[in-house]
């Protein structure tokens, strides 16, 4: 869980004041997932009493939470967290809690380097508080600070040695920075902890390839397909193995099975085009125009492609490209 949720403080054996209950409903309130309420409460809390730290805390929280109709919305939602979390910590500027929770939202803003910045405060007031530590390393492997990243995430292994998110971010950590054995390590002590884990079949699969080791990379993306049946991405790592391997049908198979399961996922279309640069470069073709509309940003990579269609040697240089590269 990446925010907290504060409790007020109890007022003893004295009665307490309408915005004690009603801060109490409003955390009763986000429990049920009545989250409009909550933040309705939230607000009459805050009309009493401005200056209410967890209430501020509390409503950020909610205002993450709420369902959102668009992007719009969603980024409305977020500035109005934003603005509660700073409240927060303008009214209590050591709170290890509202830090992290500030961090965490600009970590799902794309807002990295801020998000670093609040983390880090967080870490100095409450240096074995867990959620800021792994989230300070998100922070920072986002930034591409990947070995700093790793220091956080074997801080949290030693104040949660057996919490599987751990064991997942630290091994992506580990990818990142070209470690393939330690990820593949991480992932199979993940793997002990959670054997049901399809991601961590998947992304163990992703560090054996990188090893050298494609069949054992092929048996974990069955494993994960067994336990997740609709999981588009092993199936795209199938097909591309396959591919590798000359079984061009099956490989094909694999890939239109991603298809079905994200038909707008990118990277199959580009991998399907490139497989079929030389036996159709017409369908290949089909299929790099798919990648440009769905991803216009990088449309000239897959016009790029669509002009080397035109001849033998660019069909040829498209398929050793991605597939026998130099």
């Amino acid at each position: 869980m990446k925010k907290l949720i504060l409790w007020v403080m109890l007022c003893g054996l004295v009665a307490c004041g309408s915005d004690t209950q009603l801060f109490k409903k409003a955390r009763l309130a986000t429990a049920q997932g009545q989250l409009t309420e909550a933040l309705e409460l939230y607000t009459r809390v805050l009309r009493q009493d401005p200056n209410n730290f967890a209430a501020h805390i509390n409503r950020g929280v909610v205002w993450e939470r709420l369902p959102v109709k668009d992007a719009k919305e969603r980024l409305k939602n977020r500035q109005n967290a934003e603005q509660d979390y700073l409240k927060a910590i303008a009214l209590n500027p050591t709170s290890a809690e509202a830090y992290n929770n500030l961090g965490a939202l600009y970590i799902d803003m794309g807002r990295n380097a801020e998000a670093e910045a609040n983390l880090a405060n967080a870490l100095s007031f409450a240096p074995n508080y867990f959620t800021a530590r792994m989230n300070h390393a998100i922070a920072l492997h986002r930034t591409g600070r990947f070995i700093e990243a790793l220091e956080d995430f074997n801080r949290a292994a030693i104040l949660r040695p057996r919490d599987p998110l751990v064991f997942l971010n630290r091994a992506l950590a580990y990818y990142e920075a070209g470690q393939y054995a330690s990820a593949a390590e991480d992932l199979s002590y993940l793997i002990s902890l959670d054997p049901d884990n399809a991601r961590a079949y998947l992304e163990r699969a992703r560090a054996l390839i990188k090893m050298g080791y494609p069949a054992n990379a092929y048996a974990d993306l069955e494993t994960a397909v067994t336990i997740k049946p609709s999981y588009a991405l092993a199936y795209y790592y199938m097909g591309d193995l396959m591919f590798r391997k000359g079984e061009v049908d099956q490989a094909l198979g694999l890939l239109v099975r991603s298809k079905e399961l994200a038909s707008k996922y990118v990277p199959t279309y580009e991998l399907m085009g490139d497989m079929l640069a030389m036996q159709d470069p017409v369908a290949a073709t089909a299929n790099y125009m798919v990648a440009a509309k769905l991803d216009p940003k990088h449309a000239a990579r897959y016009q790029a492609k669509i002009n080397l269609m035109r001849s033998e040697e660019g069909r040829e240089r498209v398929l050793s490209n991605r597939f026998f590269p130099r």
